[in-house]
């Protein structure tokens, strides 16, 4: 009886074990269906510029590749695909997005066959990643979609380096998506300061999870590489409205912008976009994260508790940016200031943001990193022609060492303050540039041989530059040090501004008491002037009558008498007339 049972365990194991290879052997199939049916339409992108950089690209039509713009971001010398059979096709960049972090290619020949499409992934659909691994092509992974909206797809799979602009596609081996990078990945910026001596680099941290996949869906994609084979740029929409704190609360409204024209007022809280429930700041950067200018967008509101239906038409941030984008760290009333941490996050979710085109998703832990670059120790400006003959310089040019620090190796090879730097290991040096590229190429304990002037003779010195340092700036205490910092610096600025205005006040009332008292003083001579014009016009009044009387009385008798005659005169010539009149009469009467 055991003998039997036996038996058939052992049966009904072999039956199970070949059913279970059958079904692996279904499965790798399957798969291997899929990496041969998708991985023609892929390519492997290369820019060279003194390094080589790799990246995956996907075929969307004829001679275009759609691919990740880390590709193009930094400056090539060449730029070229390579198909799976390893055939190499020179291509040209047509546009690329950096907030949605794609590239368009143009090849000079015909490129490799189309990806067929499909926009029907669902949470919990089986997905394949097909792209690079490193420089090696193709590779595959698989998982399923964790979670899916308009704006991205997350896949829970690893993304493979080199893989990013590659393909998300379900088991028909149609495309779903375009690979951007691992969840919480980030183009972290990185600016760097250097001089003679010191290099200073600040830049981001990447917090990433290498088992989950952020990826862009294919309707989001396929309109990007539309608008970029068009024009070659994507213009992204623009509101026009700010907003308090993590809040959807309206705090301004920019005049001229699509939400005013819409509208929308300051106060007003948004309540939808586009049909999608709003409830704080990132659900809107969110809802308009990838809308176009030109793009239509319904928006609910309530103003006074009541619902309002708006729809605004979106356009392109205008230049320069209206004031309200212009300023870092708003402070307003309404809206407290946001420590550094919160700022970095906030940075990467706002789309209006002024000259901020590339999208920064979950950049949190900034590090600030100061490196020494094997330090001498000293402190230099440039010469000038003038100080070059006063210092009896005959190259016309050097570096004039203006402090040397206590215990650097410049004090204990014996460098001076007023010394002058002319050559260092036979390299001229005019600039900090120069001296800081002889610097930098040291190897560790390498002497540094220096020619300088000192009391117009040239010496020759040789120094072992500092050992190179760096530390790490935790950002978390940074940003408590600029809270404290800002504090400080806003009570000396009261202070200053308070002096100040009490000057402004002083030279105010000088200046009115100043003038008070020269507007007094015209007055004075105003009635002083007058004064002597009055008396003038009296004494004149007082000539004209003299005059007048002297005048009457001296002519009134002449011309008292000249009348007399006149009339006279008048009577004589009257009487001649009248007999003259009767003479003629007369003759008349005897001619009758």
């Amino acid at each position: 009886m055991k003998k039997k049972l036996f038996l058939l365990l052992l049966f009904l194991l072999t039956v199970y074990s070949v059913t279970a290879t059958e079904k692996i052997n279904a499965i790798e199939n399957e798969i291997k269906i899929v990496l041969n049916q998708v991985s023609p339409s892929l390519v492997k992108v290369v820019s060279e510029n003194a390094k080589r950089y790799v990246a995956t690209g996907i075929a969307l039509e004829d001679e275009l590749i759609i691919t990740t713009a880390l590709i193009t971001s930094r400056p090539y010398e060449k730029l070229y695909v390579e198909d799976i059979h390893g055939v190499k096709m020179t291509a040209v960049m047509v546009g690329q997005d950096n907030r949605s972090g794609l590239a368009l290619l143009r090849l000079n020949q015909k490129g490799p066959r189309q990806l067929l499409q499909s926009r029907q992934a669902a949470v919990g659909d089986w997905v394949a990643l097909i792209g690079l691994f490193y420089n090696r092509f193709p590779a595959i992974s698989q998982g399923i979609v964790s979670s899916r909206s308009e704006a991205e797809l997350i896949v829970n799979a690893p993304v493979a380096p080199g893989s990013a602009g590659g393909a998300v596609v379900n088991k028909k081996g149609e495309l779903l998506g375009v690979i951007r990078g691992s969840v919480g990945f980030s183009y972290a910026p990185e600016y760097t300061f250097k001089d003679h001596s010191t290099m200073i680099v600040v830049s981001g941290s990447k917090n990433e999870s290498g088992s989950l996949c952020y990826a862009l869906p294919i309707e989001k994609v396929s309109r990007i590489a539309q608008i970029l084979k068009t024009t070659g740029k994507i213009a992204y929409g623009w509101l026009g409205v700010s907003f308090s704190g993590d809040s959807n609360y309206i705090q301004a409204v920019e005049k001229n912008s699509p939400a005013q024209k819409a509208g929308i007022a300051k106060g007003d809280r948004i309540e939808k976009i586009s049909g999608k429930p709003i409830a704080r700041f990132r659900d809107i950067t969110a809802a308009l994260q990838f809308a176009m200018a030109g793009d239509k967008v319904r928006i609910t509101v309530t103003r006074a508790g009541k619902p309002l239906r708006l729809e605004a038409v979106l356009t392109e941030r205008p230049t320069p940016a209206p004031p309200l984008a212009r300023e870092l760290f708003p402070e307003t009333p309404d809206m407290p200031p946001v420590p550094l941490t919160q700022w970095a996050e906030r940075l990467s979710e706002i789309p209006e943001l002024s000259g901020m085109e590339m999208n920064l998703p979950m950049v949190k832990n900034y590090v600030i990193e100061f490196s020494g670059a094997r330090q001498l120790g000293i402190d230099i400006m440039e010469m000038t022609d003038a100080l070059s003959q006063k210092f009896l310089v005959k190259e016309g040019y050097g570096l004039l060492v203006s402090r040397v620090n206590e215990s650097s190796a410049a004090q204990k090879a014996g460098l001076h303050a007023g010394d002058i730097l002319v050559r260092a290991n036979g390299h001229e040096c005019r600039t900090a540039f120069d001296l800081r590229n002889v610097i930098k190429v040291l190897r560790d304990k390498e002497a540094l041989q220096l020619e300088l002037y000192r009391d117009g003779q040239l010496r020759k010195f040789s120094i072992i530059p500092d050992k190179k340092e760096s530390f790490n700036w935790d950002m978390k205490k940074f940003s408590e040090k600029m809270q404290t910092l800002q504090k400080n610096i806003r009570s000396e600025a009261k202070i200053v501004n308070d002096d100040q205005l009490n000057q402004l006040r002083q030279a105010r009332s000088k200046a009115e008491n100043e003038y008070q008292r020269q507007k007094e003083q015209a007055l004075l001579q105003l009635q002083l002037q007058s004064k002597k014009m009055a008396e003038a016009l009296r004494r004149l009044e007082a000539k004209k009558n003299k005059l007048s009387s002297e005048l009457k009385a001296k002519y009134s008798e002449p011309l008292r008498r000249l009348q007399d005659e006149i009339k006279k005169i008048e009577e004589n010539i009257h009487a001649e007339l009248e007999a003259g009149h009767g003479a003629n009469k007369r003759d008349a009467s005897s001619q009758q």
